[in-house]
């Protein structure tokens, strides 16, 4: 049984979130620092973070950009899989 979608998608933002901070880390950035370059607080971070709220498309370019890395980094794990894509009628 496939899970619901508010499931699937709360799973997906926690993990975009987690790679956001692992690339922050990496930079050995404070959540601090780059909140500051990207005009937010650092608690609006934490949350993209940790998937409390989710990051839009504009706001994931943007932190991309700040930590050098493009979308793919962060959204490509969500598409290297060797499962058939199920197709939809």
């Amino acid at each position: 049984m496939r899970q619901s979608l508010k499931v699937q998608t709360r799973d997906i933002d926690q993990e975009i979130g987690a790679r956001i901070r692992e690339f922050r880390l990496l930079r050995s950035m404070s959540q601090g620092a780059l909140a500051e370059k990207l005009g937010i607080t650092f608690q609006q971070l934490q949350r993209y973070e940790k998937g409390a709220n989710r990051v839009s498309a504009s706001a994931l370019i943007l932190i991309c950009k700040e930590l050098g890395i493009t979308p793919n980094h962060i959204l490509g794990a969500f598409f290297d899989n060797d499962e058939e894509p199920e197709l939809v009628h």
